[in-house]
């Protein structure tokens, strides 16, 4: 068996294949390229919708919220901050009491009669009543409050 040399001559590259005038090796700008990939890939966390701490039922009948529109409305995270009304089931755009109205009239239009409101725990009574008053206002809608499932006993 022949032995060759480990390396090539000057102006070749992978395999012997010689470097044309004007052609570039890429293959450094590559292996850079995926080591920033693999390191974004690993540093990064991946979050889903967080949950709602909704308040646990007493005595509730089970609505399906797959053909109703949600309205859910986030605790503040710290007392700086107001809570925030949600169009959807946790995430999606803020909305003000205009934008929940018009946001129901359109699900009412669609064919969703059944409006679900979800409130956390620590938000204000007065905030989810307003609320509820506001789709309520909409005639032909059926309001129904999310709670959590029944605490174990």
């Amino acid at each position: 068996m022949a032995k060759r040399s480990l390396f090539t001559d000057a102006g070749s590259f992978g395999g012997g294949r010689k470097l044309v005038d004007g052609e570039m090796d890429i293959t450094p700008m590559i292996d850079v390229t995926f080591l920033l990939l693999i390191f974004f890939m690993v540093a990064s966390t991946m979050q889903g919708t967080p949950d709602v701490d909704v308040p646990p039922a007493q005595h509730s009948v089970g609505v399906d919220s797959a053909g109703a529109a949600i309205v859910t409305i986030l605790a503040a995270r710290n007392s700086s901050e107001s809570p925030r009304i949600v169009l959807g089931d946790g995430e999606g755009p803020e909305a003000d009491l205009n934008e929940v109205r018009r946001y129901v009239e359109e699900s009412v239009r669609d064919g969703k009669k059944r409006i679900v409101l979800k409130g956390e725990g620590d938000v204000s009574h007065g905030l989810v009543d307003e609320v509820a008053q506001t789709i309520k206002s909409v005639e032909g809608v059926e309001l129904y409050m999310g709670v959590g499932d029944k605490p174990k006993e």
